[in-house]
């Protein structure tokens, strides 16, 4: 009985001992992440958002512009972090690997005002870069500042170094290469080692227009024209020159991703053609076409569109208050519009029975309309005159009209007065017959 006791112990050790089927040392492992964001000029960025593709955590930069977190890792997946202003958090301003290298880095991030101080205020910083081609330096190129007349040339092993500032584009140019522009952001991201710029032969390859996989950027076209329209500024543009649409701009994507050759298919305005031509040359690097798993470079044009803000909607005005007609007092209508809207009105009286009928008859109050008052006489005029033209003659009974003839009596032509005496009083015709006799 003992040893079945000490042999089922055993296998319950064993089953609890075993490993996991599908577990991974690195599934729930995680770590620690340092990243601190300042501006181009040095000053740390506080409030910057950051959050991690795939998660709905959120991270905010403190004072000194630090972002402290732990993540999950997997050596078979890598996690992309994304940086948002805390006014727009649906609009990524820029994009880090979360791997080894990014576990205490600084990153660069200028906000709208950071830029106006630094073109107004006319800052330079020197800027380093070094030129490769397929891996090969590229000697004696020239590097300037378009409008300012500086320039410079890379030694023998592609290194160079110029003054540079934020409102002139760096422009590289190298014999049977494609030129480059850059702006000095690009230089200031990683300010402590020189910018790794590839250049492209002219004419090295064939370009394709349509291929099986088309050149992409990162992020999809949703986060190209959020790019387009931060860079660009389309939507401040188009209100200051009352003018909308789209500026078609063709570019070669290369082997690397990388653009060049930026051109202008279909413009709309000159000041819009050059802010779109210039957020093009300056735009970060592609995900390159494919044409049977191999990368190839392929012609591409993007609309960049220009479009005002939408107005605010109208505010729909409040409606009136209704007025109920009991409420109306019957001294705030006016003489003249009871004389205009002919309106007759009696004025409320008590209960009769706290009243005789003489009060009732000289209290109550008739307000009659001008008009009707001369209608009424109008008609009693009229009256008048119809009846003193017109006396018809009285009518009589047989008998009375047989004793008048029998002595001779005959009827008198009635005046006016007379007519009406006639209408109101009766004429007893035996009594006149009595007193004759």
């Amino acid at each position: 009985m003992k040893h079945l006791i000490y042999i089922f112990a055993g296998l319950i050790c064993c089953l609890v001992t075993l490993p996991q089927v599908g577990a991974s040392p690195l599934e729930n492992k995680k770590q620690r992440f340092r990243i601190t964001v300042l501006n181009t000029g040095g000053e740390p960025q506080q409030g910057i958002i950051l959050k991690v593709a795939g998660y709905s955590s959120e991270y905010i930069s403190d004072e000194q512009g630090l972002i402290d977190f732990e993540q999950s890792i997997d050596n078979n997946y890598v996690r992309t972090a994304n940086f948002y202003f805390p006014t727009d958090k649906n609009r990524t301003i820029k994009s880090l690997r979360l791997d080894e290298a990014a576990q205490d880095t600084i990153i660069r991030i200028d906000r709208p005002e950071d830029l106006a101080r630094f073109k107004q205020s006319g800052k330079t910083l020197l800027v380093n870069g070094v030129l490769k081609e397929g891996g090969k330096p590229v000697p004696h190129a020239e590097i300037s500042i378009q409008g300012t007349g500086k320039h410079t040339f890379s030694n023998a092993q592609g290194e160079f170094c110029i003054e540079a500032d934020y409102s002139h584009l760096i422009m590289i140019r190298a014999e049977r290469m494609e030129n480059k522009y850059l702006d000095i952001e690009s230089f200031l991201q990683n300010p402590n080692q020189p910018l790794e710029i590839r250049m492209t032969k002219k004419g090295a390859d064939r370009v394709y227009h349509v291929v099986e996989k088309m050149p992409e950027y990162p992020g999809g076209m949703k986060a190209f024209f959020n790019y387009i329209r931060r860079k660009a500024h389309t939507t401040e543009l188009a209100e200051e020159t009352q003018k909308e649409g789209a500026v078609m701009i063709q570019f070669i994507v290369e082997k690397d991703g990388s653009i060049t050759s930026p051109s202008i298919v279909r413009g709309l305005d000159a000041r819009l053609d050059t802010a779109a031509l210039d957020a093009i040359i300056v735009m970060p690097d592609w995900i390159p076409a494919q044409e049977h798993g191999v990368n190839v470079r392929c012609k591409y044009s993007v609309p960049v569109p220009f479009k005002k803000p939408k107005p605010a909607p109208p505010v729909a005005p409040k409606p009136a208050p209704e007025i109920k007609k009991d409420s109306i007092a019957v001294s705030s209508v006016s003489a003249d519009s009871l004389v205009q809207d002919s309106v007759l009105q009696v004025i409320p009286m008590p209960s009769v029975d706290s009243l005789t009928t003489d009060t009732l008859v000289s209290d109550t109050t008739l307000v009659a309309s001008a008009d009707s008052i001369a209608i009424q006489k109008e008609t009693a005029a009229s009256l008048s005159t119809s009846e003193a033209t017109e006396v018809k003659p009285k009518k009589r009974n047989f008998i009375v009209r047989f004793f008048r003839w029998l002595f001779g009596i005959k009827d008198k032509e009635n005046t006016p007065a007379e007519s009406k005496e006639g209408k109101t009083s009766e004429v007893v015709p035996e009594e006149g017959i009595q007193k004759e006799e």
